[in-house]
């Protein structure tokens, strides 16, 4: 029915939208999302005539170019033929004018048949008829947002076009605008305009995701909301309040910066190369996602590391009996299993401490191998893993040494990577040695001896299963800080399912060997999970403590001893 082809507008000397292109069709509704900025309303008013700035490209309605309608023809088509419903609530309608006479006049009819059709539609959206006769002053933004959505309604159009259309609605005002406005969609084309994930769940059948004025991803809305493809999007889902694992929110690093060539999310994308700085990427179909197109030189997010087909066989034992295991740039995979049963021997393989019998391992899905600092060990016990007569600067900068990194380099790199977890790098701690830290510094100082590297994927060894509860903490709010500020891989072993549940994007679990799902999360309708089934996860699920089940991130105490 709307077909945009190439989209482009510029306000003065800034391109605001840039080569957007896609479909509305009857019967359905395609969701457009972003952050604020993003471009979303200048291409709502865009697609109606009535946006600032120099429109190009085509916007065809039908065999014709909207944008290339005379006065006359462009009167038929706002209204009567394609209808907008206003993000403004506040001045979106006369104050000087009762509610019937607005609509009604949106309509085009004899005032009498007008003022009664505005009836009807109004009774249809729920509202008293009292409202009717009333002014703007003193309406609610419910009823504001129903009686906007009626005045769209008035002609009967082919088309809509909702710009934000709950975003200053409460929950239950939220609940009923959805219906009205799934109802108002059945048999006509609709753009939803929204930031509210919700809303696009509710309502769309399909999602596009814009982002500085590109389209960067566009596909069928199961798939975009549970599993993005352009890491721009699955950013802004870890952001989102509503998601499905227990995963304190993350938010999208750094900040927006217009790009005149390249992929507009470079500056911001934790698995950049020199293409993305370089030239757009073209939308094109997500690996093994036909229907599902992605904006991404890399194909989407990436596989960080990769483990197939691991054997393992310890004292006549097969301690990894053909694992799986895959790990996306930027992802959080915690591993959860009894002591013994395998987790700490993966760690080794992963890093490359132990060599498995059998398997392949590969870093970054470019085949490369895992040697070379890609990947990096945080371990299990670092007073142990510490040499106790090093001093801080000494413990950190010595895997430098193996690379051949300068000494006045390594010093750099070992302060930056101990600003990074927020020690000290005053001349009196970096001169302190390793024994005389706390188990909270000493845990720190393994996670930046780690960093050190710049490794692509950080392994995680029970970083803090000894450690008491304000530290943990502090050492789970740390790793979710740098994954945001660093884009890192991480995998993190782990006993304790509470602990996994908070800092995981997904969960996995030993069982004989290999590794099985775990749920990282309440159901998004907010009813109880399925108790678990398997014995070992009841056993360690009836060993936790019992708490009140609020949902709360996690805080830590401030200051130290």
């Amino acid at each position: 029915m709307i077909r945009v082809e190439d989209l482009c507008v510029t306000i003065e000397t800034t391109r605001v939208l840039s080569g957007v292109s896609f479909t509305l069709t009857r019967g359905r509704v395609l969701a457009v999302v972003g952050e604020s900025g993003a471009g979303k309303t200048t291409l709502a008013r865009a697609l109606m005539r009535l946006g600032p700035g120099q429109a190009s490209g085509r916007v065809l309605f039908g065999d014709e170019d909207v944008l290339g309608f005379d006065g006359p023809r462009l009167r038929r088509y706002r209204g009567g033929e394609v209808a907008l419903v206003v993000q403004a609530l506040g001045d979106a309608l006369n104050p000087q004018l009762k509610v019937v006479d607005q609509i009604a006049d949106a309509g085009g009819r004899h005032p009498a048949e007008a003022r009664a059709r505005a009836r009807v539609l109004l009774a249809r959206q729920g509202l008293d008829p009292a409202v009717l006769e009333r002014y703007p002053r003193g309406l609610s933004g419910g009823e504001i947002q129903r009686i906007l959505l009626a005045q769209a309604l008035a002609e009967d159009p082919d088309a809509l076009i909702l710009d934000e259309p709950t975003a200053a609605l409460d929950p239950q005002a939220r609940r009923v605008a959805l219906d009205i406005l799934a109802e108002a969609a059945r048999d006509r084309a609709v753009l939803l305009i929204t930031h509210d994930f919700n809303a696009a769940r509710a309502l769309a059948d399909d999602v596009a995701v814009l982002y500085g004025g590109r389209l960067i991803e566009i596909g069928p809305t199961r798939e975009i909301l549970t599993r993005p493809a352009h890491p721009y999007a699955r950013a802004l889902l870890r952001a989102q309040p509503e998601r499905m694992s227990g995963k304190d929110l993350q938010g999208v690093p750094g900040r927006f910066e217009r790009r005149d060539q390249g992929c507009v999310f470079a500056n911001r994308c934790c698995q950049a190369v020199d293409a993305c700085a370089r030239t757009t990427p073209a939308m094109e179909t997500a690996r093994g996602r036909p229907g599902h197109g992605v904006a991404c030189h890399r194909g989407g997010v990436v596989t960080a590391l990769s483990a197939q087909g691991l054997w393992k066989t310890l004292g006549g034992r097969a301690v990894l009996a053909g694992l799986d295991l895959e790990v996306l740039n930027g992802e959080t995979v915690a591993i959860c299993g009894a002591s013994g049963s395998g987790k700490s021997t993966l760690a080794h393989l992963l890093c490359g401490l132990e060599s498995p019998d059998s398997g392949t391992l590969t870093l970054d899905d470019r085949g490369a191998g895992i040697e070379g600092g890609g990947v990096a060990l945080v371990a299990q016990h670092p007073a142990l893993a510490l040499a106790p007569h090093f001093t801080v600067l000494e413990a950190v900068a010595e895997p430098l040494l193996f690379r051949s990194v300068p000494a006045g380099l390594r010093q750099t790199r070992a302060v930056e990577a101990l600003q990074a977890v927020q020690l000290p790098t005053d001349a009196a701690f970096l001169g302190r040695r390793t024994h005389a830290l706390s188990g909270g510094e000493l845990q720190r100082l393994a996670i930046a001896r780690a960093l050190v590297v710049s490794p692509a994927v950080l392994v995680a060894d029970e970083a803090t299963s000894a450690l008491d509860v304000s530290v943990q903490a502090k050492i789970l709010r740390l790793f979710a800080d740098l994954q945001e500020q660093k884009g890192l891989a991480v995998v993190f072993i782990t006993h304790d399912l509470a602990v996994a549940r908070r800092i995981a994007d997904r969960m996995v679990r030993f069982k004989d060997g290999r590794l099985e799902p775990v749920p990282t999360g309440p159901s998004r309708s907010d009813e109880e999970p399925a108790p678990p089934t398997g014995p070992e996860t009841v056993k360690k699920m009836n060993a936790l403590p019992i708490i009140e089940k609020k949902i709360h991130f996690l805080t830590n105490v401030n200051g130290a001893i």
